[in-house]
């Protein structure tokens, strides 16, 4: 009965670790102020920004998010990254929150860096975010909050995924709040997990029947 309620156990963390988010501070929330978020490194280029703000006519839920931008496109840009513990041939899944102001074309991105010890880049995945393509090519139009999702399979060698968001040519500030990074455990994971469970129960069952 002990070993059926362990294997059952670790049936359960399989699940709640493919569910768990892997970021930390991903709703951005910490500090409550203008500092940068805890775990998250800002960057900028030209006359582009990386702002953690609490706007109340643009919050989400009354809460900090991060601002990106620039003041035109190609003379600046800005984002957000952080670095986490991956594992190879893994699938992992990043969403987030994001909108922008009313402004030229912003265009945001979402993007999973895949990483070696070394830090050496094996592989990344990228995806658009606020795109003045789904929009239309109009100047000064608000983009409301809308959910973003990219997926992608860690190549081998991998051991961190950096994590960024970014407006990365200027043009206006691009939001994102709520980030969420998930991991799908590999089949042969939840095979063996599975696999272990039969052959318990099976061998539970052999031993009733041999009694009777």
């Amino acid at each position: 009965m002990k070993r059926i309620v362990l294997v059952l156990s670790a049936v359960c963390l399989t699940a709640s670790l493919a569910n768990a988010n892997l970021l930390i501070n991903g709703n951005f929330n910490d500090p409550a102020t203008g500092d940068p978020p805890t775990s998250w490194s800002p960057w900028s280029w030209g006359s582009g920004w990386a702002n953690h703000e609490n706007n109340g006519g643009v919050t989400y839920d009354g809460s900090f998010y991060l601002v990106t931008g620039g003041l035109d496109y190609d003379t600046g840009g800005g984002g957000f990254y952080q670095i986490v513990p991956a594992t190879a041939g893994i699938d992992y899944t990043l969403t987030v929150l994001s909108g922008a102001d009313a402004w030229w074309l912003p265009y945001g991105e979402m993007r999973m860096f895949f990483l070696d010890a070394g830090d050496v880049e094996l592989g990344n995945a990228v995806a658009g975010t606020v795109d003045p393509a789904v929009y239309g090519q109009n100047y000064d139009i608000a983009h409301p909050w809308s959910s973003y999702s990219l997926t992608a399979t860690a190549p081998s060698g991998t051991t961190q995924i950096k994590v960024e968001f970014a407006e990365p040519h200027g043009t206006g500030s691009v939001w994102f709040e709520n980030a969420d990074l998930t991991a799908v455990p590999e089949p042969s994971t939840v095979g063996l997990v599975a696999g272990g469970l039969a052959l318990l129960l099976g061998s539970k069952l052999r031993r009733r029947v041999s009694r009777s």
